[in-house]
Formats: C-alpha cells, sequence, structure tokens
C-alpha cells in the first residue's frame, strides 16, 4: 500500500468509496487540542472539504498504544446511522505514545485498522499516523517518534489500509503549534489538507505518461537491406521502450525502498528493546542464581547444624535409655523390697495374731487361776469360821 502526503511518491491506486459519512478515531489532535474552534479542528475542515458528515470517537487521553482501540469499539458500538454509509474511517495517533511501548503500539495499531474494517465493512480505513508539532522534541524524541510513525504504517499496510505519514506535516514549524505536540489552527488546517490530499490521491487510476523515443527511424532506400536494418533499429528501441521503467513504477520502487528502510528501523529498535530485555533477564537470571547458591550454602549450612542437632539428639537419647534402663532396674528392685516388705508384714500380722490368741488363752488361763483362787480363799475363809477354838501355839 502507498504512503500518501506531501512527501511521499506519487504512487496513486483506485481508494474511491462512495458513502456521506467520514469516522475519525484518535487521540487529543483528532479530538481538536490546540484550535481555537470546532470549526478549525483537523477532522472538521477535512471533513467540510470532502463534502462528507465527520463522526468523531476520539479522546483526549487515548494513544495508540492505549486506549485507542477502545476508541474503536466506541464507533463500532454507535447505531444512531447506517454503517454501510461510512466512505472512510481515518485512525490517527502515534506522537503520543513513548518508544518503550512500541511492541504494543505494532499490534494495537494492526488490530485497529481490522476492527474498523469490521464495523464499517465498505469504508477506506486510512490511518494516519504521527499527526501533531515535533518543535519542543529532542533528537533522542525525534528518532523515537521516526520509530513510532515507521511502526505504525508498516502495520498500516499490512491491514491493507491507507498510509499516511502526517509526521512532517508540521515538523519544528513552531508558527504552526499550540503547545508541546499540539497544532495551532494552521497547523490544523495543514493536517486537514495533507489527508484531503492523500484521499484524493487514493481516489484515482495510476496514469503513467509512455515517452516516445526521441529519435525516428526513416531511409529514403529502397533495398531490401534498408528495411531490415529500419525495422530491426525498431524493434530494439521498442524493446528499450518497454523495458524502461515507469514514472510510477520508480516512485513505488523508491517507496518500497523507504519502507523497507523504515521496517529495518523499526526492526532494529525491536531488537535492540528485546536485546535490553534479554540483559535484564539476564541480571535477573543472575540475580536468582546467586540467591539460589545463598539458599543452598544456607541449606548446606542447615544440613550441618542439623547433623550437629541429630548427634545431640542422639546422645541425649542415649542417656534418656540409660536413665531409663537405670530406672527400671531401680522400680525393679524396689518391686522386690515391697514384696519383702508385704511378706514381712504378712508374718507381722501372723505373729500379732498369734499374740493376741496366746494372750487370750492366758488371760483365760489367768481368770481359771483367779476363780479357783477365789474358791480356795473362800474355802480356806469358810473352815477358818468354822474352827473358832484354833490355837496359834497348840494349845
Amino acid at each position: 500500500m502507498p504512503i500518501a502526503g506531501p512527501s511521499a511518491a506519487p504512487l496513486l491506486r483506485s481508494g474511491a468509496r462512495a458513502g456521506t459519512i467520514i469516522v475519525w478515531i484518535g487521540g487529543p489532535i483528532t479530538a481538536g487540542g490546540g484550535a481555537s474552534t470546532p470549526a478549525n479542528h483537523m477532522s472538521s475542515i477535512a471533513s467540510r472539504d470532502l463534502g462528507l458528515t465527520e463522526k468523531n470517537y476520539a479522546a483526549a487521553n487515548a494513544t495508540v498504544s492505549n486506549g485507542l482501540i477502545t476508541r474503536c469499539y466506541a464507533a463500532r458500538d454507535d447505531t444512531s446511522y447506517d454503517h454501510q454509509s461510512v466512505a472512510y474511517v481515518i485512525l490517527t495517533g502515534g506522537l503520543e505514545d513513548p518508544v518503550s511501548a512500541l511492541p504494543a503500539v505494532i499490534y494495537k495499531a494492526r488490530d485497529a485498522a481490522n476492527e474498523c474494517r469490521k464495523a464499517f465493512p465498505a469504508a477506506r480505513i486510512i490511518w494516519a499516523a504521527g499527526p501533531g508539532s515535533l518543535a519542543d522534541m529532542d533528537d533522542t524524541q525525534l528518532a523515537d517518534s521516526t520509530t513510532i510513525v515507521s511502526a505504525i504504517l508498516g502495520q498500516a499496510r499490512q491491514a491493507d489500509a491507507l498510509a499516511v505519514n502526517l509526521r512532517t506535516v508540521l515538523g519544528t514549524d513552531t508558527s504552526m503549534q499550540s503547545s508541546g505536540i499540539l497544532p495551532n489552527d494552521a497547523g490544523h488546517e495543514a493536517l486537514a489538507e495533507a489527508i484531503v490530499e492523500a484521499i484524493e490521491d487514493d481516489r484515482a487510476e495510476p496514469v503513467d505518461t509512455p515517452i516516445t523515443p526521441t529519435r525516428n527511424y526513416s531511409s529514403g532506400l529502397s533495398d531490401w537491406a534498408s528495411r531490415q536494418v529500419e525495422a530491426t533499429r525498431r524493434r530494439e528501441a521498442e524493446k528499450r521502450e518497454a523495458n524502461r521503467p515507469t514514472g510510477t513504477e520508480l516512485g513505488g520502487v523508491t517507496q518500497k525502498l523507504d519502507e523497507l528502510t523504515q521496517a529495518q528501523g523499526v526492526q532494529q529498535v525491536l531488537l535492540e528493546q528485546q536485546q535490553d530485555e534479554l540483559d535484564e533477564h539476564q541480571q535477573e537470571l543472575e540475580a536468582q542464581q546467586q540467591n539460589l547458591q545463598d539458599q543452598q550454602d544456607q541449606l548446606t549450612k542447615h544440613q550441618s547444624e542439623l547433623e550437629s542437632q541429630q548427634k545431640s539428639l542422639k546422645s541425649a537419647q542415649d542417656a534418656i535409655k540409660d536413665a531409663q534402663n537405670q530406672l527400671k532396674k531401680i522400680v525393679g528392685d524396689q518391686g522386690d523390697q515391697v514384696t519383702n516388705l508385704q511378706q514381712v508384714s504378712d508374718r507381722l500380722s501372723q505373729v500379732t495374731t498369734d499374740l493376741q490368741n496366746t494372750t487370750s488363752k492366758l488371760q483365760t488361763i489367768e481368770n481359771t487361776v483367779n476363780s479357783n483362787l477365789r474358791m480356795r480363799v473362800l474355802q480356806i475363809e469358810t473352815w477358818l469360821e468354822n474352827n473358832t477354838s484354833f490355837s496359834p501355839w497348840g494349845g
């Protein structure tokens, strides 16, 4: 697909579309940022010059990498008009995106074009990349913006959309700048003119003016040899003319070379970013490996401490086992002593019982003896009472 615009090669194609509506999707500039009145917006000027009704879904905070797809969905979901009546869909943006978001810019620029094609199947999709002022950018930012815009245009061509490079329309001209990347009224008008010019070029068919030979081949000779020479020369001239590239073909070759150069620049930035990410991952991997080594060292230290603790625990277990054995022996000895004491107690009980029995017998005997003694005494007393003539001296 061609890159149309003031600085592009004049490679034309048929991109005319029937319809009465033009849809605008983009960020702050497409939303009219920097313009004094709505009538001076880039989208308003271009829509008016093209004779189309404007439907604008731009948002001041939308960028290609973050928000543009959402605006495409908003346009898709608006059923207040016939989408078949949309002649053109203009996607804009790029200067708001940092080069660090290049991978997201690439796939979201392509997705935006594809989403709009599905939402507006009869429309010509146009990717107008990089609208805005470059006046406040330093060399690094200028180079980054070139990469971003080249990436968007590359994705536009792959999506079969008309690629329009607006990055250099305003350039660093402060007379068309409002603030930052925002254009003033003059800047909005210049951007609108570039878009209208690109659309008008895209409507036309390629036309090449053939170059007529500068040498005329004629001869007054009538002989056969002269006619053969003339015929041979004419055939050679026709071959050269047939093989000569047309202006359009030369422009296409130049444009293809420019596109390849831009694509190589984008790929170079992507490779550098990937290399940076790889370096970061490598550093993270090295840090993780160092952490792993530290953890391994800690694990080895803990294992040594665990082995030492296991040895201490084994010693403690052995000491406990010995104490248990000693306690078991002591308990066993105490059991024997208890048995012996029980036997002694049993013997003492038996002795006590025997003593009690003996005491009882002795008491019985004592009682018997006392009883007999009392009887004897009573008898003696009775005898004495009855024998009053008793004389202690035998008289």
